[in-house]
């Protein structure tokens, strides 16, 4: 198959970047909408904020110095 455009790669660091950036948006949708309104459940939304997104932005925003 002949393409007449170069598909364009992503490192996979990017790829966690904008993952990282996608979560942070449906965290402040999710808490923008009233309690019965929201799609996740509220423990889903507590895990999203307080567990998984720190450990991403962990790995994004890594610091080396000490």
């Amino acid at each position: 198959m002949t393409y007449h455009y170069r598909p364009v790669e992503i490192s996979d660091f990017k790829r966690l970047e904008n993952i990282l950036k996608e979560l942070e948006a449906i965290v402040e949708r999710e808490n923008k909408r009233h309690l019965m309104d929201q799609h996740l459940m509220v423990g889903s939304l507590d895990v999203l904020e307080y567990e998984i997104i720190p450990l991403i932005d962990e790995i994004v925003n890594y610091d080396p110095t000490p």
